[in-house]
């Protein structure tokens, strides 16, 4: 299940919402480097990344496949936090690329919270939701 049947409807929908903005940026990115577009190589080889564009673009596509299909959600979002810490790190390390890491690690990690409160650590199964 993609939502956990007890959260209110307000959660629902902003959970929806972020995880689908942040795992359609996401997708299209992978999409980019798979078909190799020039501004994503001419961007990957400034950080000396060129030469894993094929690599990454499969990787970004899986985890955001992985993360909406039901049954491999879970795995998903842990993969998408994972990639975008790496996006974070290049950010920081490189100078190159501004907060888009930042901003779509935060809207996958809220959107998938408020849908899926159980992920967080800080459920209890005694604990009530609404």
């Amino acid at each position: 299940m993609l939502h956990e049947p007890q959260i209110n409807s307000a959660q629902r929908i902003v959970g929806y919402a972020l995880s689908i903005l942040a795992s359609s940026i996401l997708f299209f990115s992978g999409m980019n480097k798979v078909m190799g577009a020039k501004w994503v190589v001419d961007t990957l080889a400034v950080i000396n990344l060129d030469q894993y564009i094929l690599i990454i673009g499969i990787i970004e596509i899986t985890a955001v496949i992985l993360f909406w299909i039901p049954k491999t959600m879970n795995i998903g979002f842990f993969l998408l936090c994972s990639y975008t810490g790496g996006i974070i790190a290049v950010e920081m390390a490189t100078g190159y690329g501004g907060t888009l890491g930042i901003t779509v690690a935060i809207m996958i990690y809220v959107g998938t919270i408020l849908r899926k409160p159980s992920l967080s650590g800080f459920y209890s199964k005694n604990m009530d939701l609404k």
